[in-house]
Order: C-alpha cells, then sequence, then structure tokens
C-alpha cells in the first residue's frame, strides 16, 4: 500500500501537478463540450500528496473564506469556508491524504466540480459532502413566454415590493433546506444595489419587475458579465447571469416566472449575450424543477460539508 504524504507545492512540481490538471480537463471537457476547465496552476501554491519516490499524485488549493455578519452571502454560505480550487487527483487515496491537509476546525468545506460527472457524488460522499447548489447554464434563444403580464424595468416606487419579493424568495428555502437562510445583511444589500442601479452608477445590476392587475407581483435581477479568461466557470463569452428570481406566493406555479423570465431574456438578448446563467438550491423543490423547463442545464454543482453551526 502506497503511503502518501502531503506538503506545500514548489516550483518542481509544477509539470506533474499541471498534467494532473490537464488529464482532469481532458476527462471533463469530453462529457460536456461546455466547460473550459484549466490546465495550469494558479495563485498561490497548493497542497500536493507525494509518494515515497516524490510523484505527485494530487494537487488541491485550499482558500479560506471568512464572511462577516453584515455579508449578504451569510444566506448561502456558512461564515466560514474552505473553498477546494484545482483539485486533482490520480488516485482516491491521494485525495483523501488532501482532504484530511486541507480541512481547517470549525470550517465548512465546498468544492465547485462539474455537473456532468457521474462519478463526483460518490467520490465527495466519502468526505461528508452533498450536492447543494447549482449553477446552470441556457444557451441564447427566446424562451415562450407564459401567461400575459406586464414585464417592466423597476422604478423607485418599486423598492420596497422588490425587497419584499427577494426576502420571500430566500425565506421559501428555509423548511426545505438548512443551506439558505435569510440574514440581517440580506435586504439592505439589495437596497444599496436598487440605489445604484436608479443613481445611474456605471455596471449596475438591471432589475425587471412583473406586474399582474397594477401590482408588482414578480422581480429578476440581472447582471451581463464578460468571461475572458480561460479555465473558468464558463467559456469566454459575455453571459447574463440572473441573480435574484422571485415570484409571489400568490401567483406562484401558474407559469409567471417564465413569463417575468422570458421578457428578461428578449430584453437582455439586445445587448448581445452569449448564455444566461444562474444558481439554484437542489433541495428547493421548485427550483430543480422549473428551471431546467426553461432551458438551464446544470452545468457546475457545489459539493460542500456544513455539518456545524452556520
Amino acid at each position: 500500500m502506497t503511503f502518501w504524504s502531503v506538503r506545500r507545492a514548489a516550483a518542481g512540481d509544477a509539470v506533474q501537478i499541471d498534467d494532473l490538471l490537464r488529464r482532469k480537463a481532458a476527462r471533463l471537457e469530453a462529457l460536456d463540450r461546455r466547460l473550459l476547465l484549466p490546465r495550469r496552476a494558479a495563485g498561490r501554491p497548493g497542497l500536493v500528496a507525494v509518494d515515497g519516490a516524490g510523484t505527485v499524485a494530487g494537487h488541491l488549493r485550499p482558500h479560506l473564506v471568512e464572511l462577516t455578519e453584515d455579508d449578504e452571502m451569510r444566506s448561502f454560505a456558512a461564515a466560514r469556508v474552505v473553498s477546494w480550487r484545482e483539485l486533482a487527483a490520480a488516485s482516491p487515496e491521494a485525495l483523501a491524504a488532501l482532504v484530511d491537509a486541507a480541512r481547517v476546525p470549525g470550517a465548512a468545506d465546498a468544492a465547485l466540480w462539474p455537473a456532468v460527472d457521474g462519478e463526483a457524488p460518490a467520490v465527495f460522499a466519502r468526505f461528508a459532502m452533498k450536492p447543494v447548489f447549482v449553477l446552470a447554464l441556457r444557451t441564447a434563444g427566446p424562451l415562450p413566454s407564459g401567461p400575459a403580464a406586464t414585464v417592466r424595468l423597476a422604478r423607485p416606487g418599486d423598492l420596497d415590493a422588490v425587497c419584499a419579493l427577494h426576502l420571500e424568495e430566500v425565506a421559501f428555502h428555509e423548511p426545505h433546506t438548512p443551506y439558505v437562510r435569510v440574514v440581517p445583511a440580506l435586504v439592505p444589500a439589495l437596497r444599496s444595489r436598487l440605489e445604484q442601479l436608479w443613481s445611474g452608477a456605471d455596471d449596475a445590476s438591471t432589475v425587471h419587475v412583473l406586474e399582474v392587475d397594477g401590482v408588482v407581483a414578480g422581480m429578476c435581477e440581472s447582471h451581463v458579465q464578460t468571461v475572458s479568461d480561460e479555465g473558468g466557470q464558463l467559456l469566454p463569452g459575455r453571459y447574463s447571469y440572473l441573480n435574484s428570481v422571485a415570484v409571489g406566493a400568490r401567483l406562484r406555479g401558474q407559469g409567471f416566472g417564465r413569463t417575468l423570465v422570458s421578457a428578461v431574456i428578449d430584453d437582455v438578448a439586445a445587448r448581445g449575450v452569449d448564455g444566461y446563467t444562474l444558481w439554484f438550491a437542489l433541495d428547493n423543490p421548485l427550483a430543480r424543477q422549473v428551471w431546467p423547463r426553461l432551458g438551464f442545464r446544470p452545468l457546475w454543482i457545489s459539493y460542500e460539508r456544513r455539518d456545524l453551526p452556520v
């Protein structure tokens, strides 16, 4: 049985690390042509698992993320999370050694992995990690609309209604998953983004609202982003990220979400985008049904171990 030791990567390990990353990229990109994975390690040195002869059989760059109480991301993430980056391993034993070395007491673990990999759930389950969130991608193109309604850009007078819908959307998750919850910073962060939008700030989000019988009953916050580097979460191009989509409980399940998203897609398409992205929680019973129906195909899955207070 091979014994694996773990140490900080050195300059002399670069060739072996890059070979691991290239093999990982080739395997997963062959399964999903929407992927373009990194083929070289970047950033500060990671950890490597090596055998007695010095052969590198695994690489992981752990990154500790610590969120303060006033960060809205506390709605979706633990206060302290070790993000597993540039993960590649040639054997389960080498991977286990890396995981043991990367974990931080009192912190959760998270790894972003291509959704197409059918082996991943069982591999991550060995480390008590479960699939929690999905990053889904929809290619450019129109979406057939749902029931008739008015969809327009949000105005300052919509502030309270938009914030209430956003809060309701996040709160909907709480009975279904422990990984999403309302935190005090959630609404103030949205208010700040809305104020930036209406003040004409550069690079501000766009917010559309859905009106039914003259009442604001839905909202969608989106943001166009340009991806220029290779090896990120998306192929290089321009994408509209749907950060928050909500329809009030009274109209939920009647197709108005399709009406809202269809109108947003039509509006954003005029700016020239290659696709549309969003995150959804796998334990959300509506999201996991609705988004695939609207053409959003899973691209990445966030596997997490968060068996501690969040």
